[in-house]
């Protein structure tokens, strides 16, 4: 692989995550203002993201519009590695927000 193959990877999973970052970050927050009692609200969007990733992932992608794993698919990025992919990120900025 070139650097030109990496930009155009790096770009389809910027396209993919324009779509599920901001909804699920706002629903995540929206969530946490509900909290329990003695739950930081930082660890209350962590908790929430880290779930609502996949959710929004999944009624995005799965069911609204499975077709558009054919242009992800054309960059290089097969609906597995997406999946993988969410569920990572997911983890990083909701173990982020837990543990800042």
């Amino acid at each position: 692989m070139n650097d030109k193959d990496d930009m155009r990877i790096l770009r389809g999973i910027y396209f993919f995550y324009t779509k599920l970052i901001v909804p699920s970050l706002a629903l995540s927050i929206l969530i946490a203002y509900f909290r329990p009692a003695g739950v930081d609200w930082k660890t209350g969007i962590g908790i929430s993201l880290i779930f609502l990733l996949p959710v929004f992932h999944y009624f995005s992608y799965e069911l609204r519009s499975p077709q558009e794993y054919y242009f992800y698919h054309n960059l290089g990025l097969s609906r597995l590695i997406l999946w993988l992919s969410t569920i990572i990120i997911g983890l990083i900025f909701g173990l982020a927000l837990i543990l800042i």
